[in-house]
Order: structure tokens, then sequence, then C-alpha cells
């Protein structure tokens, strides 16, 4: 058991702005190992996934071992092979490089929002209580609120992808939890203040959450009891 407060977590925006490299295979495993053709990759690297299996699209995830053409993602299970058709897995992937990687400093609050499943619900002629189905989960959003500063590297991070409609990395750090979270959003972000008398001014950073799942990495000097 564990827990832990996100008490100085901090958040990083980033483009994939390397060039697309095919994936030609996805093999079954509990971290998938993709074959590579046109291009390579080094452990350590981020990565945004674009694959017609759904739940791999939009993903980011971190290249943790590489063999020749072939890249594992850890933390990518992809053994269910009702979900991953044994030998349908292909696809692309762009490199986050790590000098994109840009803080969203100050940030007062963050909200969350969708996710929630839905339910189709029914009754019979002869039942006396309804029935219910699950149906999907509602798209998820979240919001950040943070103390204005246009002078922030984010700014025309932000407002270029929002223009553009780009599909861009996040990641959090939690220090507490030693943990690394990465997902992909689409950012929507005007850069205008709110201003209100006493209190500082704000901005609003709104992402449409894109990836499926949100990819987790411990720190790999966490040991039990660190």
């Amino acid at each position: 058991m564990a827990f832990h407060l996100p008490n100085g977590a901090t958040v990083f925006v980033a483009p994939a702005s390397g060039n697309p490299i095919t994936i030609t295979d996805i093999s079954n495993a509990a971290n998938a190992v993709l074959t590579l053709n046109g291009g390579t990759v080094k452990v350590g690297d981020v990565v945004l996934l674009s694959s017609p299996w759904t739940a791999l699209d939009n993903l980011v995830g971190k290249v943790t071992a590489v063999s020749g053409s072939q890249a594992t993602i850890g933390g990518v299970n992809t053994s269910n092979t009702k979900i991953f058709p044994t030998g349908s897995g292909s696809g692309s992937l762009r490199v986050v490089e790590s000098a994109d990687w840009v803080q969203i400093p100050q940030i007062t609050e963050v909200a969350a929002a969708g996710g929630e499943q839905q339910y189709y619900q029914f009754q019979f002629l002869e039942d006396d209580t309804q029935r219910s189905l699950p149906t999907y989960k509602s798209a998820k959003t979240q919001t950040y609120t943070v103390a204005h500063d246009s002078d922030q590297p984010f700014y025309p991070l932000l407002k270029e992808a929002d223009l553009a409609g780009d599909t861009i990395a996040v990641y959090m750090y939690v220090p507490k939890a030693k943990e690394t979270r990465y997902w992909s959003v689409v950012p929507s972000f005007s850069g205008e203040p709110n201003p209100v008398v006493n209190q500082i001014e704000t901005v609003t950073v709104a992402f449409a959450v894109q990836s499926k799942g949100t990819t987790f990495y411990k720190d790999a000097d966490t040991t039990p009891g660190s």
C-alpha cells in the first residue's frame, strides 16, 4: 500500500517534433516491442504513438530497451490479443525531443472532468426494475489555472498548438511519488489574463485529453521505503 501528496509536482509540455518513424509490427507483451522502419530511437526517448489500435493511438511512452530495429515501450501492455490482435500492430511514432519540454510553472489550481462511464438503461415489459448496460466513457478534459506571466516560454508553444489543433505531449513529475506520468492532449489557450481585484492575475490552460491512458514510470533509484 502506498499513497502520496501531489505537492511539489511539476508539469511540462512539448510538441512531438521528430520525423515520423514507421512501426511495422507491435508484439503482444507486458511491455510492447515495436519493430521500426525508417528511423531509430534510443533508450530514454519519449515517443508519441500513432496506431490503428485505438488503445495505443496518441499514447505517450518511454523507450526502455533497444535491440536492432526493435524498441521496447515500458509500461505499455499489449498482451491482450482480443484488444491487440496478433500480427496486426502497426502505425508510426514521433520522438519528443528532450530539449523541447517546457514547464508550465506557477499553477494555482488543477481540475479534471470527464472519463465517467455512461449507461443505457432499459426495461422489459415483464421487468419491475430497470436494467443497465455500460456504453461509453465521456471525453476527458483538464484545466490548469496559472499565474499570468506572458514571458513564459509555454505561452507561444500552447498558442501555436491551439491554432494548429496539434496533439502535444504532457508529463507531470510527482516527487513524493517518485513517478513521472505521460499523456497527450490538444490544448486550448488564449493567454488572456483574468484580472480580479486583490488577487493575482491568472490564465487558464485547457487540455482535451487524447491518449486513452496515462503511462507511469517510477524513478530508477526508487527502493521500498524511500
